[in-house]
């Protein structure tokens, strides 16, 4: 029987038609040369609770100095490896947190205003020259803490070595365009800024006074939507920028990373403002990630290709902030006061539904009707339930006839229990249609790794 591609992206534009293919906490990886096929699909890691702190949501997490730094319910707390927490100080609640830390302090951005904890003390900056800036963002590079102001196209920093003392003189302005600054973030000592029209590229010279200067070449005619949607990853920028396309810093051009879906998705579908962008890696997979209120699409730099997180019974995914931590993969809760582990072992959401779902490209019958006989999913089988051992995991698979408007629902047919390989995948006698679309999904909390689609169709083409 001839194969029927798997999906390998989140592709779906406006026409139904056009694409379908979406993948839902699912995402292809690729297999090595020699393999049966080129590319499986893996179930996304699932989550398993690590710590609780304070009264939620989580609003940032931030790790240095041997301990995470976490922003729950308003207040700053910092916990241990060993999930311990201590609240620190009050911060204010704030869907606009950002952290950062020097060698002797961390310091917590809960616009416009910012507090420091150095181990000893907690309190809010107030020297004169601070407040009447006030702060949207913070990033620490050689000795500074820089800050963006809001509302205008200046950054400002503490003075050297110090996040509490600030000089009314140690700001500069990012002048390329008559714009404000919406973002800020220093990756490999450069200070990436982002207005609403375009970016530039800084960086300290060392030139008396503020000692920060736009770098040869560094601007950039594009801008940002939303300044939290940046995020480094691959010793790079990731951001959403001002012509709603997702670009990546190559250098100094602003490569397009995104597909005429997400940019469509982008325009049509976002609350702008809720946008949030965040990274993280995991098994040699090197992932951004950019949620909002309507959804949350993960692009993985090493297929260049993106997928999709959802919580179940939700719009988007309710976790952000991810986080490097005790050697483990951390998120935040964005609804409760749970710290949670990404964990590629575990196939729920805090012992909650985790729906894998993934949709092919539809199925033509060049004008005619095709009539689908056979269709056989080629997948990992004998993996059995890791909650409940003795049942038996299902795969549910779906039909539509109209471009994924409406579905309906084949059979379940059985994975396999613990042990017992030789359990197929199978459905007959499908009907006809000129243009099908099938979709697959797996709630159950197993492993599902699927291999190859294979349908037989009789007067169509696959």
């Amino acid at each position: 029987m001839p194969s029927l591609s798997l999906p390998i992206h989140s592709y779906q534009l406006r026409s139904a038609q056009a694409s379908t293919a979406r993948l839902v906490n699912c995402f292809p990886e690729a297999l090595p040369q020699g393999a049966k096929v080129p590319v499986m699909l893996t179930r996304s890691p699932g989550l398993s609770s690590w710590a609780t702190v304070g009264t939620g949501p989580i609003e940032g997490l931030h790790s240095d100095h041997g301990l995470l730094y976490v922003v729950s319910g308003g207040g700053l707390y910092s916990v241990t490896s060993g999930a311990t927490a201590t609240f620190r100080g009050a911060v204010g609640s704030s869907t606009e947190i950002d952290m950062d830390s020097s060698d002797s302090a961390v310091v917590v951005v809960s616009p416009p205003l910012a507090y420091y904890w150095n181990g000893a003390t907690f309190a809010q900056i107030t020297d004169a020259d601070f407040t009447t800036r006030g702060a949207g963002d913070v990033e620490f590079v050689d000795g500074y803490m820089l800050f963006r102001e809001p509302g205008s196209a200046r950054f400002f920093g503490s003075d050297l070595n110090s996040v509490t003392a600030y000089d009314a003189l140690q700001f500069a302005t990012a002048e390329g365009a008559s714009d404000d600054l919406v973002g800020l973030k220093v990756d490999h000592r450069q200070v990436f800024l982002a207005g609403e029209k375009s970016c530039e590229l800084w960086e300290n010279t060392g030139v008396s006074g503020f000692p920060f200067e736009r770098t040869i070449n560094g601007f950039i005619e594009l801008g940002c939507l939303n300044g939290k949607s940046i995020a480094k990853l691959d010793n790079s920028i990731f951001w959403v920028a001002s012509d709603y396309t997702v670009r990546r810093l190559d250098g100094l051009t602003p490569a397009r990373v995104s597909t005429h879906a997400i940019e469509q998705w982008l325009k049509d579908s976002v609350t702008l403002a809720s946008l949030r962008g965040s990274s993280f890696t995991q098994d040699g997979h090197l992932f951004y990630v950019l949620r909002a209120t309507e959804g949350c699409f993960v692009y993985d730099v090493g297929t260049q290709l993106w997928h999709e997180r959802q919580t179940y019974g939700s719009s988007t995914w309710n976790w952000g902030s991810p986080v490097q931590f005790a050697g483990k993969v951390l998120v935040g809760s964005t609804t409760s006061n749970v710290i949670a582990e990404l964990d590629p072992t575990v196939y729920t959401e805090l012992d909650s539904t985790l729906r894998m779902e993934w949709t092919y490209q539809p199925v033509y019958a060049d004008g005619t009707r095709a009539y689908h006989e056979r269709l056989d999913m080629m997948m990992e089988r004998g993996v059995g339930n890791t909650v409940d051992p003795g049942s038996d995991p299902e795969i549910m698979l779906d039909l539509s006839d109209d471009g994924g408007r409406t579905w309906l629902s084949l059979p379940n047919k059985k994975i396999g229990q613990i042990g017992k390989y030789s359990q197929r995948c199978s459905w007959s006698a499908l009907g006809s249609s000129d243009a099908r679309v099938y979709r697959g999904a797996v709630s159950d909390p197993v492993k599902v790794k699927v291999m190859d689609t294979q349908l037989q169709v009789r007067g169509g083409r696959v």
